[in-house]
């Protein structure tokens, strides 16, 4: 049954990417430009960190934990969804390794954005104005600079699905629910690690498109 909504779900969200291109919804030149651009921007920071302010210093570093994190919610969830959707079987062997290794650093980079972007990612009065107007198709103003109240809700909705991920990660490590425990705890990973990306994704084509406006 996972392996039949992991790929349902994995095709709904090619299918959304390539609906929301062939929509113009994402401009692919345009990602790629602005993708560059930040590439480069945050290179050239880290390079120069002595020299940046406190505030630029922190964002900088923000930025990055950012990067490595959306990186690593990649290679998990291919590392963990495709040996299940093509093979049928569960992860093992260079798959799980790189699964393990790379779980830590997500734990680390999740936990430093929501210590530090927590507070820029508050609902305000306006998020509800605005939230009202994404779904008016007339009288639409501008949204705000980032983060827009979409980015907020993916935000808040990453961190909560991350606590089933990361939780039941922790607790298969012990035999305290024995068999039929463990394996519902690897079917709330899997579940949840689904919904996570999903989100993810949302998120990134949020940042993306308030980047280019």
């Amino acid at each position: 049954m996972f392996r039949i909504i992991s790929l349902i779900g994995l095709l709904g969200i090619t299918a959304a990417i390539v609906w929301a291109v062939r929509s113009r919804l994402v401009a692919l030149a345009g990602t790629k430009q602005t993708l560059r651009q930040q590439s480069l921007e945050l290179t050239n920071n880290l390079r120069q960190w002595r020299s940046l302010s406190t505030p630029a210093l922190l964002s900088t570093l923000m930025r990055f934990f950012y990067l490595v994190t959306l990186a690593c919610v990649f290679v998990l969830a291919l590392t963990g969804f495709l040996p299940v959707i093509f093979f049928g079987a569960a992860v093992s062997n260079f798959a799980l390794m790189l699964h393990l290794m790379l779980a830590p650093l997500f734990a680390i980079g999740l936990m430093a954005l929501a210590l530090f972007w927590a507070h820029r990612h508050r609902f305000n009065a306006n998020d509800w104005k605005h939230l009202q107007q994404g779904f008016k198709k007339e009288n639409h103003s501008p949204l705000p600079v980032q983060p827009n109240v979409w980015q907020k809700i993916c935000f808040w909705l990453g961190l909560v699905l991350a606590l089933p991920v990361i939780a039941s990660t922790i607790f298969m490590m012990y035999p305290l629910l024995g068999t039929s425990g463990q394996e519902w705890l690897l079917h709330v990973h899997g579940y949840a690690g689904l919904l996570l990306l999903a989100v993810v994704l949302l998120h990134t084509y949020f940042v993306l498109a308030n980047r280019r406006k």
